[in-house]
């Protein structure tokens, strides 16, 4: 039970952090609502659990111990600019009233980018390797490690759940043209994050 408490502890240093994922959800809860930036938080949980089952089973040399591999830099700079890019253009649709086959695919289409979004950024692997090797260090058991494991993600999706609900309830308070802008303004920041990991790896 120690272990989850101090992986609870851990969780908060993602949960708090104000990355691309971060700005992407807010961004999703916005503009689509709380029930389907849940599918977006979904996608998110899977890459974080499958991240940290391949570096806990041997795998952190994927990430390269504490340097991620210049793959991943190059394909979440690329990344990061594109999906900036369709917020910076993206056009303002109407909300449908009821479920049809478009809002599923949107909800599959939020799942999806999530799991790109995530998979693809290096800080990401850089960061659940880094968690993956301190559980083994510091637990000599496999419970106490999987218990670990169990706080840090937990609290990362208890707080995704909060900022999306929040963020939700925001929007009420948002003209249309202040939603535009700030659209625009998360697109430009994502753009600007993909460009710089584009411009670490070629002084690197």
């Amino acid at each position: 039970m120690i272990a989850y408490l101090i992986g609870l502890s851990a969780g908060l240093v993602p949960a708090l952090s104000t990355g691309p994922v971060f700005l992407t959800l807010v961004q999703h809860a916005i503009d689509h609502g709380f029930r389907k930036a849940v599918y977006f938080i979904a996608g998110v949980a899977l890459t974080d659990t499958s991240i940290i089952l391949l570096t806990w089973l041997g795998l952190s040399q994927i990430s390269g111990g504490s340097e991620p591999p210049a793959q991943l830099s190059i394909g979440g700079g690329i990344l990061l600019i594109l999906f900036g890019l369709i917020f910076i253009f993206k056009k303002e649709s109407e909300q449908q009233p009821v479920e049809t086959s478009s809002t599923h695919l949107q909800k599959f289409g939020l799942f999806t980018q999530a799991i790109m979004l995530n998979a693809i950024n290096p800080i990401i692997w850089g960061f659940w390797a880094a968690i993956s090797n301190y559980a083994i260090a510091e637990f000599n058991d496999t419970t106490s490690e999987l218990l670990f494991f169990a706080g840090v993600l937990n609290m990362v999706w208890i707080t995704d759940v909060l900022k999306a609900y929040y963020a939700q309830n925001l929007n009420k308070y948002l003209n249309e043209r202040f939603k535009k802008y700030l659209r625009i303004g998360i697109g430009l920041v994502l753009a600007v994050l993909g460009a710089k990991l584009l411009v670490e790896y070629y002084l690197m």
